[in-house]
């Protein structure tokens, strides 16, 4: 059985292999891609939500009960 070598720096097989931090930075650079689109997702949503509880009117006090607008109660 002939020993394991690795490839030679200079044959073709070696030169298609990705150096391993090439590959991690890659990795790293798509992971940093999504944490900002993740992060624009959540501030949307919360500009979203804050616009939305800026549009409700306020609720009314008569007499001993709360009245809202049908379409804003919850």
């Amino acid at each position: 059985m002939p020993p394991f070598t690795l490839p030679s720096p200079a044959s073709a097989e070696r030169s298609r292999l990705m150096p391993v931090d090439v590959l991690r930075r890659q990795a790293l650079e798509r992971l940093y891609e999504r944490r900002e689109v993740v992060e624009n997702l959540i501030r949307s949503l919360e500009d979203y939500e804050r616009a939305r509880t800026a549009r409700r009117p306020a609720c009314v006090d008569i007499s001993s009960r709360r009245k809202c607008s049908s379409s804003f109660a919850q």
